[in-house]
């Protein structure tokens, strides 16, 4: 809102369970979790898409590349979404996570955010739509599960 309310030309890029090889996330914390638990419970009932950040800095990159070839560029200026393809519950995406990691004892079981207390309030449904950036810039945005399966394979290497 700060920078709308300046009057600038400004592209703001909103995104959500945003993951990546490096820092602290969910997806490392779910692989060492279902690597060193025999039974696990992950909400349910909260859904969204997860975000490969190298797929966010990718659209980013062809998304600044475009407006810097156009010399009126105050067409593009707004909020875009952009998250990996596709909709998974917290439950959807640990399996997953366990599942291309070959994390296969540990027993996940689904259970409900009410049982896990915590002072952020999240909505039940959460999945961006991404139509505005893919259509003005042409961003091609992978599946969720194509992107998890790179980002992990990219853990393995290191």
């Amino acid at each position: 809102e700060a920078i709308r309310s300046v009057g600038c030309r400004h592209v703001i890029f909103r995104t959500a369970w945003l993951y990546s090889e490096d820092g602290k996330n969910f997806v490392k914390t779910m692989q060492n979790l279902t690597a060193s638990h025999d039974t696990l419970k992950v909400v349910f009932d909260q859904c969204g898409t997860p975000t490969y950040a190298l797929d966010l800095a990718n659209a980013i990159q062809t998304i600044l590349e475009k407006m810097k070839k156009e010399a009126d560029n105050a067409k593009y200026v707004g909020v875009y979404h952009f998250s990996n393809e596709g909709v998974c519950s917290w439950y959807d995406f640990t399996q997953m996570i366990a599942r291309i990691s070959g994390h296969t004892d540990c027993d996940i079981q689904p259970c409900y955010s009410s049982e896990y207390p915590s002072p952020v309030t999240r909505p039940a449904y959460s999945v961006l739509d991404k139509r505005s950036i893919k259509e003005t810039f042409g961003v091609k945005v992978p599946y969720w599960v194509d992107s998890l399966e790179k980002c992990i394979a990219n853990l393995e290497t290191k």
